[in-house]
Order: C-alpha cells, then structure tokens, then sequence
C-alpha cells in the first residue's frame, strides 16, 4: 500500500466504523467510550446526516476532536462556520455546537460545546 492509498479509509468505512457505532450505542460501550464517541453532523448543503466514531478529549461542557488526516476527510467542512451536531458519549447522547479550527495544512480541531440538557442512551 503506498501512502496515498485510499484502501485503509475504505477498509475503515465499510468494516472497523459499523462494528464500533454497534458498540458505542449498546450496553458495552465502556469497552470503547473512554476514548470513542459518536458525532452526528449534518452536511451544510445536503442536509443529509452522517454519523462516524471518533477519538475525544473532554473537559466537562466542551469535548475536543482531533482530525486525523484531514485532507482525505471531508466532514469537518460542515462545520467551519458553527453548527449544531450530536455527539454520544459515555453512553449518554448529547446535543451542542462544534466548531472547527484549522485547515487540512495546519491540522483541524471540532470543539463542540455541549448543550446542558442530556438524552439518555435508549435500551437495546
């Protein structure tokens, strides 16, 4: 595989991302949620939504996202002017604002501001 190969992405996509939502959204999550979550985003101009794990840091209200290879990645365009979003994490569903800083150059960091309500995660 050389570098600018596409595969692992698509390896990830279709077969490690599935496995992982299933995880995060059911009682198990504590195997992955120390360090996982799920973000909802909603694209700027297809309103479509799309949900994907990702790593986490988070300091109470505000959780950080850090992109890796951001230039193979669109999502985080959707949110270069402030948006809503939702973001599961701990097992708990929450809903706030992300926000991302940076360019596929320098490197792309979301915050994401939660909202103070909380939706529990629904029983599977």
């Amino acid at each position: 595989m050389t570098a600018g190969s596409h595969t692992p992405f698509v390896v990830v996509n279709r077969i490690v991302n599935p496995v992982v939502r299933g995880v995060l959204r059911s009682p198990a999550h504590g195997l992955l949620s120390g360090h996982l979550a799920l973000l909802t985003v909603t694209g700027r101009r297809s309103g479509r939504t799309f949900t994907f794990p990702v790593g986490y840091h988070q300091d109470g209200d505000r959780v950080t996202v850090g992109v890796d290879w951001p230039e193979r990645k669109r999502w985080w365009r959707n949110l270069s002017e402030p948006a809503p979003v939702e973001i599961w994490v701990k097992g708990v569903r929450r809903a706030g604002t992300g926000h991302a800083h940076g360019d596929e150059h320098a490197g792309v960091t979301v915050e994401i501001d939660l909202d103070g309500a909380t939706a529990a995660a629904p029983r599977t």
